[in-house]
């Protein structure tokens, strides 16, 4: 499928037109880059190795950061207009920081580094922050592009988000209920195709995808959901599947929470915006704990098992991690923990959920 060939090809390239502007996570407003007149693309350079980040990142970055520093630093990072980094995780926050200083010491030419400042701690405070650091991004673009982001533009904007939103939603209902259509390693990429496109023409794309998943025959297998570091390629839903399983949910932006709501049409469009980002955007920093886990809560009751994915890099479940065993062990629904794709307990897991 079309969709498929671009999550897997990932390009850096404007397919029609305007300045391109890379983003290193999903609590990026694509749609405030979108009215501005830029071609949002999502970084997830495909590097075995990483030469230039390894000159100056420690080893305690995670393999996709240091691959966006590599890129970012290198030749190919001159493609890029500027780069939007959000302070949603640790290590965002770090490569922005890093991005600066080595242009500080003229190290590496760098595309235009900007933070998009936004916390997702739940209080009045972080709110009325967080809006007004969404009104500096705008006045950033404005001066990146030279013009001013006009209130149609926005509402332009939002409605081709929507669009690829509820495509996205259609395609997560054939995953929904006893009786899946469409396995986790696809879905992945059916649907993580939006972030490296523009997303008018994702909507009609996944349409078309959609139509021919509607007329497949229900799969069979345990229902599994995935819990853990961001899934940026299919290989665990994959390896998952191989053992008659089929991967129904996955709890990150890859994939099940990547669309979540629509963006409200009826209020000011950039405080519409802001409030997608700050309230229904998944963001490993969420405070407090019982927001973030309240989507994992509801769909593991619907499952028959929960796989967390803890790879060794991992900084962030690692401490969510025992509370939400915890909780399923008290339901008594069935969990594994592993730490790669190719975890020789998958298959024995499986098999348990099949034997009841």
């Amino acid at each position: 499928m079309s969709l498929t060939r671009i999550y897997t090809e990932r390009a850096i390239h404007s397919r029609n037109g305007g300045p391109v502007v890379g983003v290193t996570s999903n609590t990026v407003p694509w749609d405030l880059l979108r009215a501005a007149g830029l071609r949002p693309v999502l970084l997830s350079p495909r590097r075995k190795e990483t030469p230039l980040a390894d000159r100056y990142m420690e080893d305690a970055f995670s393999g996709r950061i240091k691959a966006i520093f590599d890129f970012l630093i290198s030749s190919e990072g001159e493609r890029l207009a500027a780069v939007v980094i959000p302070r949603t995780s640790e290590q965002e926050h770090k490569l922005y920081l890093y991005l600066r200083e080595v242009a500080r010491q003229g190290l590496a030419q760098t595309p235009k580094p900007i933070l998009y400042n936004l916390l997702h701690a739940r209080s009045p405070e972080a709110e009325a922050y967080g809006l007004d650091r969404t009104h500096d991004l705008k006045q950033q673009l404005e001066q990146l592009t030279g013009r001013p982001i006009q209130p149609d533009a926005l509402r332009e904007a939002i409605a081709e988000g929507n669009a690829a939103r509820q495509a996205i939603r259609a395609l997560l209902q054939q995953r929904a209920g006893i009786a899946p259509r469409l396995r986790g390693s696809e879905a992945l990429a059916l649907i993580g195709a939006w972030y490296f496109m523009d997303r008018s023409e994702y909507a009609l794309l996944a349409q078309q995808a959609l139509r021919e998943i509607e007329t497949r025959t229900a799969l069979e297998g345990p229902r599994i959901l995935i819990k853990g570091s961001p899934l940026d390629s299919p290989a665990l839903p994959a390896a998952i599947e191989s053992h008659g399983a089929v991967v129904v949910a996955e709890d990150d932006w890859w994939g099940s929470r990547s669309a979540g709501r629509d963006i409200d049409t009826t209020m000011d469009p950039l405080r519409a915006i802001f409030e997608k980002y700050y309230f229904d955007a998944p963001s490993p920093r969420v405070f407090p704990s019982e927001i973030s886990d309240a989507w994992f809560y509801s769909k593991a009751s619907e499952v028959d098992g929960v796989i967390f994915y803890l790879p060794q890099e991992d900084d962030v479940l690692g401490w969510d991690y025992p509370r939400l065993r915890d909780y399923l062990g008290d339901r008594a629904i069935p969990y594994l923990m592993v730490r790669s794709d190719s975890s020789d307990e998958i298959g024995a897991f499986i098999e348990r959920l099949r034997h009841g």
